[in-house]
């Protein structure tokens, strides 16, 4: 206890002797410097804003009060910077913050901060030797709730290594516990009960989990950072890897931290604090761009596409033989003997992508799967013949290029013989009438949007609430049959029941099939419980069939669809639900939309008809 005593006077006197020779007035205005305050991660974002910073691990403080007095942190900081280390260097202040340092060299240039060498920052940083960094932007996808907006993260591209694979990824993603069904899964990504971690691995491992395991399409942007910036994020990047923060899925998640992390490392960046209470993968991006930085986009096709691609360029009979060579026990090479090279090249090809999706995503039971996939691609490396497959075309609008995230709406709707006035909004996201470009074909994705309605009888009221929206149609191919499904969770107006505000729990699960080139057909087996005291015990069951349609073109995107519901519980029989949209884009950030229904419930029948104008921003 006297050591220790005499080790806190030893440190306090030092601090003292440290921070007076600085005027306290040049302390306290560095001390609200905004990239000070990002290295601590003074970041504000969210609905319920906490104080300080985010990091709630006090080991990331030196001051006590450190993680919410960026002051006090500071001049624990410059004290800490002038001592010299006692014990193991790697431990030591000037190891452990080198951004902290680095920054403070620059904006205390008098002050004498003790020089120290650090072997293993020192081996770390050499084996990034980064010399850029590039934005990743895997898309959108809807079977994981923490990446159903998208997902960023950074690839390090290594001095002298033109080989992308070969870099390193900078990722920030929540710590989740593998035992957590889905919905613990929400509802600790909702209400931060995840810590989120920085980590740094091979890229390679990012693009397998990603582009291969995940069929998600890849952009990445080269960064227009100085190399004073590079060094300043390998710096931070560092620093933040022995700490995490609460880990939210809309607002402190992976593009927002990510956007903090650029903030700390340039003093001409100002880009989290764009976002107030959430942070959409798509608008980080798009921000990067305003502020300047964002450079040249390349695309990275999924292996979804990429077998796509292939089976346009092949015939059935091609596709029919690379689905034997996969899926029979034993290897039979006949039918690809009387082949030309080419021909047999693509077969292969074929065969062996299908044959690691089997892997991947249907998580085959085929014990000769692994063994067939070496095969099959050593059959293809004897054959003389480089590549027999025409690319896959890149997007002509990238996933940043879409649509804004949010829209409102203005409109009237006539129903059960009331005209009424309609005001929408949505936070985000998107749904198959919107613009499609940059957004997954076939997909909606909404959450926590409403509206509200005014009519002359009946004066201001709720439209909807829409608490939860997932709609994924994924189209077949000739070796591949997706799941297509969808979930809504919503009060919405029962027009079979005078129009009363009901909560209703609506999904089902399907197939989808492409009809030419621009348009969808997908069949759905769909359950639906309605709950509200007008109903006979209180609730409503039912289930049934529902086939859908939906043509998107340039600027014209329409839908129609019919379900036929059986009331199971016999409350009021057979329910049938026709519906139609037609949506067109006359402007940039403008949409215009018309939708009709008709309604029949037994013997009793209703229709109604609803314009909107929408605006995105």
């Amino acid at each position: 206890m006297r050591n220790l005593a005499l080790f806190s006077y030893a440190s306090l006197a030092t601090l003292s002797l440290s921070t007076s020779a600085i005027a306290s007035p040049a302390l306290e205005d560095l001390a609200q410097e905004r990239q000070w305050r990002s290295m601590l991660h003074y970041d504000q974002i969210g609905v319920l804003r906490q104080s300080g910073s985010q990091i709630e691990d006090a080991s990331f403080f030196l001051a006590a009060d450190g993680q919410y007095s960026a002051l006090a942190e500071l001049k624990a900081t410059v004290a800490a910077m002038t001592r010299q280390p006692v014990g193991d260097v790697n431990e030591s202040a000037q190891c452990r913050y080198p951004a902290r340092l680095a920054w403070l060299q620059e904006h205390l240039p008098e002050t004498q901060f003790e020089s120290v060498d650090c072997p293993e920052f020192d081996e770390w940083r050499q084996q990034l030797n980064a010399e850029k960094v590039f934005l990743v932007f895997p898309a959108a996808y809807l079977n994981s709730p923490s990446s159903m907006y998208g997902h960023t993260l950074f690839r390090l591209k290594k001095k002298g290594n033109d080989t992308p694979l070969l870099d390193f990824a900078v990722n920030y993603a929540a710590n989740t516990d593998p035992a957590d069904n889905q919905l613990v899964f929400s509802y600790k990504g909702l209400s931060g009960g995840y810590p989120g971690v920085v980590s740094v691995m091979p890229f390679y491992q990012k693009v397998k989990e990603y582009n291969f395991l995940e069929n998600r399409d890849i952009w990445e942007y080269e960064l227009d950072l100085t190399s004073e910036e590079v060094d300043q994020f390998v710096r931070h990047i560092w620093e933040m890897k022995r700490t995490s923060m609460p880990y939210y899925f809309f607002s402190q998640n992976c593009s927002y931290q990510l956007l903090t992390m650029l903030d700390a490392a340039s003093p001409r960046l100002n880009l989290a604090a764009q976002f107030d209470i959430w942070a959409i993968p798509a608008d980080t991006v798009r921000e990067i761009k305003r502020q300047g930085v964002l450079g040249e986009a390349s695309y990275r096709p999924s292996t979804l596409n990429k077998i796509e691609n292939m089976l346009a360029q092949v015939s059935p009979e091609q596709i029919a033989i690379a689905r034997e060579l996969v899926e029979q026990p034993e290897l039979d090479l006949a039918a690809v003997a009387p082949l030309t090279p080419v021909e047999q090249a693509r077969v292969y090809d074929v065969a062996y992508e299908y044959s690691r999706y089997l892997s991947a995503r249907k998580k085959s039971t085929l014990a000769h799967l692994s063994g067939r996939s070496i095969k099959l691609l050593s059959l293809r490396s004897k054959l003389q013949v480089d590549d027999v497959f025409a690319p896959v075309t890149t997007p002509s609008v990238r996933d940043d290029q879409g649509h804004s995230t949010s829209r409102i709406s203005l409109g009237g709707e006539r129903r059960l013989g009331e005209n009424y006035t309609i005001l929408d909004y949505r936070p985000s996201y998107h749904d198959v009438l919107d613009p499609k470009g940059g957004y997954l074909e076939g997909a909606e994705l909404s959450m926590f949007s409403g509206a509200l309605r005014w009519s002359e009888q009946d004066g201001l009221e709720i439209d909807q609430i829409n608490f939860l929206n997932i709609h994924s149609m994924a189209p077949a191919n000739a070796l591949m049959l997706p799941k297509s499904w969808h979930i809504n969770a919503s009060l919405l107006r029962d027009i079979a029941l005078d129009d009363e505000l009901v909560f209703r729990l609506h999904g089902g699960a399907g197939v989808t099939q492409r009809i030419g080139d621009n348009s969808l057909l997908a069949g759905f087996w769909n359950g639906r419980a309605s709950l509200d005291d007008e109903y006979k015990d209180g609730y409503q069951l039912a289930t049934g069939p529902e086939i859908k349609w939906l043509a998107s073109f340039e600027q014209i995107n329409l839908s129609l669809s019919y379900q036929y519901l059986e009331d199971v519980n016999r409350h009021d029989g057979e329910r049938q639900e026709a519906q139609f949209g037609v949506a067109h884009t006359f402007a940039q950030d403008w949409q215009w939309r018309l939708e009709a229904g008709h309604t029949k419930v037994s013997e009793d029948e209703w229709s109604h008809v609803k314009g909107m104008v929408n605006y995105y921003f």
